[in-house]
């Protein structure tokens, strides 16, 4: 990518961020969470429920049926993922990307870490929008596929490749020069 285009992705990469902690934490992350702070109707985060409940009503996204739903074998691994790999990385690459902003830009750590989750990222997306056009159309209709693959997912994998494309070309052009400057010595 060229490099007039950086503070532009800095700041589409800071926004995603910004908006998917919160997600993580309200939606994602939310069956790792004991039960009893948000199942029942006098729980404190009760409300994550009903957010839960709105989702699969509006979306038919089969990975957030409750149990005993059938939930593919690779999602609980991926919502570890998300807990371990995604929530720390999202904290610290909100706050280096909005350090980032200006003539400094990212250090070659932040653009190689960032390159690993953006492609974490898009695999593990790639998976899930591959089960979900397999579901049973007598369960999620065709429509409800177009939204969730084409919309939700698809937009997530394509923001996740963008991400892995473009620091792919930021670590390599690092790597270039220093061995462009190895070669003169």
């Amino acid at each position: 990518m060229a490099s007039s285009t950086r503070p532009v992705l800095d700041r589409v990469y800071l926004v995603y961020f910004l908006i998917h902690i919160p997600v993580m934490f309200l939606v994602d992350l939310v069956p790792l969470y004991p039960a009893s702070l948000w199942v029942p109707a006098d729980a404190p985060l009760h409300a994550l429920w009903h957010l839960r409940q709105y989702y699969i009503e509006n979306y038919n996204d089969q990975f957030f049926l409750p149990p005993p739903a059938e939930i593919p074998s690779f999602f609980p691994l991926f919502a570890f993922f998300e807990l371990v790999f995604h929530l720390p990385i999202s904290l610290w690459a909100a706050r280096a990307l909005w350090r980032a902003i200006g003539p400094r830009g990212l250090s070659g750590a932040a653009e190689l870490l960032l390159l690993v989750y953006g492609l974490q990222t898009a695999i593990t997306t790639l998976t899930c929008m591959y089960e979900a056009a397999l579901w049973d159309p007598a369960v999620v209709s065709f429509e409800q596929k177009t939204v969730l693959v084409g919309g939700l997912y698809g937009g997530y994998f394509a923001l996740a490749v963008l991400l892995t494309a473009d620091m792919y070309s930021r670590v390599l052009k690092r790597v270039n020069a220093t061995d462009a400057v190895k070669k003169t010595q």
